[in-house]
């Protein structure tokens, strides 16, 4: 069974990968979640809150929970590692409880919920999408917190590098 997690900070070619992964390999790309949480007038990032991460980790849960099988351009990771940022920057409250019931659950499966994790460091300059700062203090601080997920819940996963078809080379090695 193929659960294929992409995972990284903004703009480093997840998408791009995670498209061509899907195709190759005939499986469902997971739906962006985020995007779908700002259609619905909820703030991301900076301006999130952590009710919008709970909303955020809830889908994201779903999605993956209901399909066998998928390559994601996004995870639970992804999730747990914005979340940790926005949760920093404010006050407590009580609606981090909700954040707090997300990551018991993150817990107990993070480890096996993935066949593979395909981590993809900074190498490229940010591209904006309309989503995303331009802001590479937050791209690296989002990069180190999912560097940090990955080693604190013992996930196994490789570092992908190098040119699109490079890293579809080597997630394709990987996964055969």
């Amino acid at each position: 069974m193929k659960r294929i997690a992409i995972v990284g900070s903004f703009s480093t070619g997840k998408t791009t990968l995670g498209n061509e992964l899907a195709r190759e390999l005939e499986l469902p790309l997971l739906p962006e979640v985020a995007r779908q949480v700002v259609e619905l007038g909820f703030k991301l990032d900076k301006d999130a809150t952590p009710e919008t991460e709970t909303l955020i980790f809830l889908r994201q849960w779903h999605a993956e929970m209901t399909h066998p099988e998928f390559v994601g351009d996004r995870s639970l990771i992804d999730v747990i590692a914005y979340a940790g940022w926005v949760l920093e920057h404010q006050e407590f409250s009580k609606e981090h409880y909700l954040w707090e019931a997300c990551l018991d659950i993150a817990q107990e499966n993070l480890r096996t919920q993935y066949s593979h994790v395909f981590y993809l460091p900074i190498e490229f300059p940010i591209v904006l999408d309309g989503l995303r700062p331009d802001d590479p203090e937050f791209q690296a601080d989002i990069d180190s917190r999912m560097k940090k997920i990955l080693e604190t819940y013992a996930v196994d996963h490789a570092e992908l590098r190098g040119s699109v078809e490079e890293r579809v080379s080597q997630a394709r090695d990987l996964i055969s």
